[in-house]
């Protein structure tokens, strides 16, 4: 699924049958991790307020990708003006800012490590407008909010499914190991 977030990016044509999505039978696993692997894939080509993530819905819909997952990449972005209405894309916005900032604050972390990360180093990091400037903490705060869990709950939450794939990040302490190194 990763490869296919980057042929979007580079503007290959994967489409719905490539991706496993005939008829869109897909798992509720299968759909969740496919929103979250794509929602950006428009971003570095089109960062503007003006552009993102509207260039990207259009180039999934011109290449038949379904109205599930244009509509939950599109309400990722507060300002596009879709609502979240289903539980996907819920999780979808209260992650989207939160991963990212979780991933900042671990590579701040001597060991450059997900195992250094918890819930009250992200807060206190949160409190430092300098610090990821760019992370919209009123995203991360409603976010949680609008799945009706606790904020610190849902960063422990977070950082733990990071962890899971914290190698696959880098975020294992290996890059501090090849920093260290003569």
């Amino acid at each position: 699924m990763r490869a296919c977030s980057h042929k979007l990016a580079a503007g290959s044509n994967p489409g719905p049958s490539e991706l496993g999505l005939p008829e869109f039978g897909l798992s509720q696993e299968d759909l969740w991790g496919i929103v979250g692997l794509i929602h950006d894939f428009d971003y570095e080509k089109y960062p503007s307020l003006e552009d993102h993530p509207y260039r990207g819905n259009e180039i999934l819909k011109e290449r038949g990708w379904p109205e599930v997952i244009r509509r939950a990449i599109m309400s990722h972005a507060e300002y596009s003006g879709v609502t979240r209405e289903t539980p996907m894309e819920r999780c979808l916005f209260a992650c989207d800012e939160l991963a990212g900032f979780i991933t900042a604050v671990a590579l701040i972390k001597p060991g450059k490590s997900l195992a250094e990360v918890d819930a009250k180093s992200v807060r206190k990091r949160m409190k430092d407008k300098a610090f990821a400037r760019k992370v919209n903490r009123d995203d991360i705060v409603n976010g949680a909010a609008a799945l009706g869990v606790d904020l610190d709950e849902h960063i422990s939450f977070c950082i733990a499914a990071l962890r899971g794939i914290a190698a696959e990040l880098g975020l294992d302490g290996s890059a501090a190991k090849v920093t260290a190194s003569p």
